[in-house]
């Protein structure tokens, strides 16, 4: 997965929501509304992770601030983000 193909909008999330999942080592189901600080409890280092992930996941270099624009994105809204991002980079 990831290269040229583009992802749906539930596809992105999906991917968001495991790599959240996978980097904060969640237990439970990560969901569309949870804020990764507030709610999930990313710090910086946690966010430069994911970074590397959605890259890698995507095969494409991401701006930094896709993580880092608002203080704290849920995780629909890091999904649609991506999303953005990929359209302009078609």
């Amino acid at each position: 997965m990831g290269g040229e193909e583009m992802k749906t909008a539930e596809e992105l999330k999906e991917l968001v929501r495991k790599a959240v999942g996978e980097t904060l080592r969640k237990k439970v189901p990560i969901l569309d509304e949870q804020r990764l600080g507030a709610d999930l409890g990313a710090e910086s280092i946690d966010r430069i992770d994911l970074t590397f992930r959605f890259e890698e996941a995507l095969g494409k270099a991401l701006e930094d601030k896709i993580l880092f624009a608002e203080p704290d994105p849920s995780v629909a809204e890091l999904a649609e983000r991506l999303r953005l991002m990929l359209e302009e980079k078609r």
